[in-house]
């Protein structure tokens, strides 16, 4: 059986929305964070010492720097992450603050609840290529491809 792509990039797309709108009710309603902002907390709160060059975050966020940093602006002003030099001073860096930690450990709940339900009828042995192919869409260029290492958290169902 063929699909057309376009078909199937759209219907990613509608998924996609699906998830971020049933995301953006739950995380506002109990934790006062939007979908986006989540998202780049996560980030955050998976690398290592939770921060991150701001350009790489950018970049796995699919966000130009401008947006990024009017981002980080309201998070620094919430208390949640902070904007930093990089170790000597190499560019500037994004870190998750300890108030983001709290807040992610309860948010971090809510959204794998939430998760675990928009994939449960899907074939649970299905996951892993399913995953593999949306990082594929991700990355595009044949140097930075699903089967290499890549610095994106994996889709765990729960």
């Amino acid at each position: 059986m063929s699909i057309d792509p376009l078909d199937l990039c759209l219907n990613i797309g509608r998924a996609q929305a699906s998830l971020n709108l049933k995301l953006q009710e739950q995380l506002g309603a109990f934790h006062g964070l939007d979908c986006e902002d989540f998202t780049l907390l996560h980030r955050l709160l998976g690398a290592e010492g939770g921060c991150m060059p701001a350009a790489d975050l950018a970049r796995s966020l699919g966000l130009p720097m401008s947006a990024l940093i009017r981002k980080m602006v309201l998070l620094e002003k919430s208390g949640l992450a902070e904007r930093t030099a990089g170790a000597n001073g190499n560019g500037r860096h994004a870190a998750i603050r300890p108030g983001g930690r709290k807040l992610m450990q309860a948010a971090v709940t809510t959204a794998e609840a939430l998760c675990a339900e928009a994939v449960k009828s899907l074939a649970p042995e299905s996951l892993p290529q399913l995953n593999a192919a949306l990082l594929a869409l991700c990355h595009g260029a044949p140097h930075d491809r699903a089967d290499q290492q890549v610095d994106y958290a994996p889709f765990r169902p729960a």
